[in-house]
């Protein structure tokens, strides 16, 4: 009976995807949609950048926006509107190549919502004048699907500790774990075995909504590459079927071993730069919050072209002297914020 219908699934999935069959040892089928033969993964770049210079690349990445998960490690290339896209391999700053090379997609670099968007960027390899590689883009597009090599997808949320867990695997057996609320991320290496019979073992319960949802359980988001179709669903954990409890046995341990291989810090700074207090006392303010309540993201130094910081107020005259200073990015509420200062954190504003 086993046989019979992996037979029929074989055929099934020969029937919708061009690309070729990848015949795991474990007998399991997985298709290669043939676009990802196209598709370069940005882990290779990163590795050999100086190789890649100049050359014409397409990333099939998620949307990060100025950094907001902490995955690209520094800060932009070229300025501060530089944005930043990653996939399973690595993450890099895109910039666009003129006003239309990404006028399909209308994101906020801010906006944590906008990380969930997958972007298909053709252009071309470049180096920042210190080494640093990007993309300067000339044809971007939003896109419905997964990465390139990515079997399954899982976004973990909920329980009493409010988790965001993302974890992707790929048909190789590499795992990428991304904790999006603390901003780490790690990468390790399972088999390809393990990753297809994971995927099959979802299949029966993809395209609905599993179990019940309860009070600081966890809800599972599951996105599958099923040949060239993209098949979802939510499990409920807490009240599920027992064979849909057991097809999520393996997804819970790569999120418990990504957890304890997560660099997780020891201890949580509690001291910043001047500037950068000046700025949590000063949005702690505006929001009616306790300094305690927001989370620094980052900071990056900026030479002001006068001191408005990028601030004006209408019918206000500023001197026309560059002002160093510094924009630091914060959440609070699950909301991101960004506030300008000047060097010492004397000045501080909002735009």
């Amino acid at each position: 009976m086993r046989k019979g219908i992996l037979t029929g699934l074989f055929f099934f999935l020969a029937s919708c995807a061009p690309g070729p069959l990848v015949p795991p040892s474990n007998g399991l089928i997985i298709p290669t949609p043939a676009f990802w033969e196209s598709v370069t993964p940005i882990g290779e770049i990163l590795t050999d950048p100086t190789g890649y210079q100049g050359r014409e690349v397409t990333i099939l990445a998620y949307y990060r926006g100025w950094d907001l998960l902490g995955e690209a490690g520094v800060g932009p290339p070229l300025t501060r509107s530089d944005v930043a896209v990653a996939d399973p391999t690595g993450c890099i700053y895109i910039v666009p190549a003129g006003e239309e090379a990404m006028q399909d997609i209308p994101l906020r670099p801010f906006d944590r919502e906008a990380t969930e968007t997958l972007l298909r960027l053709h252009g071309q390899v470049q180096l920042s004048p210190h080494g640093q590689p990007y993309i300067q883009v000339k044809k971007g597009e939003m896109w419905n699907g997964l990465p390139a090599r990515v079997l399954l997808r899982v976004r973990r949320t909920g329980g009493i500790a409010g988790m965001d867990h993302e974890l992707m695997a790929m048909a190789d057996g590499t795992l990428y774990f991304l904790d999006r609320k603390n901003r780490l991320q790690v990468r390790w290496k399972t088999t390809s075995d393990a990753v297809a019979r994971a995927v099959e073992g979802l299949r029966p319960f993809l395209d609905q909504e599993v179990g019940t949802p309860v009070v600081d359980g966890f809800a599972y988001s599951v996105t599958a590459q099923e040949g060239e179709q993209i098949r979802r669903a939510i499990f409920h954990d807490g009240e599920l079927p027992a064979a849909a409890d057991a097809a999520l046995a393996p997804i819970r341990e790569w999120l418990g071993e990504g957890m304890e291989r997560a660099p997780y810090p020891t201890s949580t700074p509690t001291t910043y730069p001047e500037a950068v207090m000046a700025a949590i006392r000063f949005l702690a303010v505006q929001l009616d919050l306790p300094p305690e309540a927001i989370r620094v993201i980052a900071w990056e130094p900026i030479d002001w072209p006068d001191t408005a910081l990028g601030c004006p107020e209408p019918g206000k005259a500023y001197a026309q002297i560059i002002t160093p200073g510094y924009v630091v990015f914060m959440e609070a509420r699950g909301e991101t914020f960004y506030v300008h200062t000047d060097r010492t954190g004397e000045r501080v504003c909002r735009p």
